[in-house]
């Protein structure tokens, strides 16, 4: 028999192909975690400067007793402020398209990767605050070993030096790397006297706390974060326990930008953010520009201890 209409036959030819794109888009692993939930925002104020200064107001003292009845004998005392500083920047990312692009349409459309500029802009704020971890002052652990049960007590403990609170309304956040994550399970399941119980984060949780949260044990809030630096040539992982306050952020309002925009240009204005369009019609393409103006700092470097295990 010859002539047969067959798949093979037709996929040679034109009258079939090897594969469709289905409606349907499976997302890529990746992680979400948004630490904007464990630091201290700061409303952006714009009057002429890229940096805000926010002030740090003086600690309250104990009195000193009087001389004698008549004579107070006392002496000025000194108000003691401090401050740190956000200097907002700019970081950006781009992803430009072809004309051809939305002529041959598809699942992976316009609309889909202008989100992804949206969804990086947690991602970005969670980067800026882990390269922060490793200049803490204190730290705990041991460098080549795994994270343990006794450094995690060594860093609640020196909070608890330092006069850090954690209370139900903000407890202590800890973020640490995959791995030390694992090495935590591990060390909490190996526990001799039976390990204090902690509570895997709910559905509400993660609706509360945002992408990365792991479980309360102990008072802490554990996130998880594999934008976590590594240390010691790579040997270790730099994760942090700290109080509310530790760190703080801001984000400039980029609404003042679309001024300087042509309105149609811009897909996206949401305060922190702004996508906009740039044509090249020689060349039939299009860039999805996305640009935010953040800033994240170490507010008060006692309230933060690094955690530096193995990685």
């Amino acid at each position: 028999m010859a002539n047969e209409i067959s798949f093979t036959t037709l996929s040679s030819n034109g009258g079939r192909v090897s594969a469709i794109l289905s409606a349907l888009v499976a997302e890529q692993l990746y992680d979400p975690t948004d630490l904007r939930a464990v630091m201290s925002f700061y409303p952006w104020q714009s009057a002429g400067s890229d940096t805000m200064s926010i002030s740090q107001d003086a600690i309250p003292g104990a009195y000193a007793a009087a001389s004698s009845e008549i004579s107070g004998g006392g002496s000025n005392s000194a108000y003691t402020t401090s401050k740190f500083d956000l200097a907002v920047a700019r970081y950006l990312k781009i992803y430009q398209v072809t004309d051809l692009f939305g002529v041959s349409g598809g699942p992976i459309d316009v609309g889909r990767v202008v989100q992804k500029l949206v969804d990086g802009v947690a991602i970005t704020m969670t980067d800026l605050v882990c390269a922060l971890f490793g200049s803490l002052s204190n730290s705990v652990g041991t460098s080549g070993t795994n994270l343990s049960i006794d450094d995690l007590y060594s860093a609640m403990f020196q909070l608890n030096s330092s006069a850090v609170t954690s209370t139900a309304a903000s407890p202590y956040a800890a973020v640490l790397a995959p791995a030390q994550l694992n090495d935590l399970r591990t060390s909490l399941r190996a526990e001799a006297n039976g390990p204090l119980p902690y509570t895997a984060a709910s559905a509400e949780a993660l609706v509360a706390k945002g992408p990365g949260f792991q479980f309360n044990w102990n008072g802490v809030d554990f996130w998880q974060s594999d934008s976590v630096n590594t240390a010691n040539s790579a040997a270790d992982r730099a994760g942090a326990m700290f109080g509310q306050g530790c760190f703080a952020y801001t984000l400039g309002d980029v609404s003042a930008i679309q001024g300087h925009v042509p309105a149609q240009n811009i897909v996206v204005n949401s305060g922190g953010l702004l996508v906009e369009l740039e044509r090249d019609g020689a060349n039939g393409m299009t860039s999805a520009i996305a640009s935010c103006y953040p800033a994240v700092v170490e507010a008060e470097d006692s309230r933060g201890v690094g955690i530096v295990t193995d990685a």
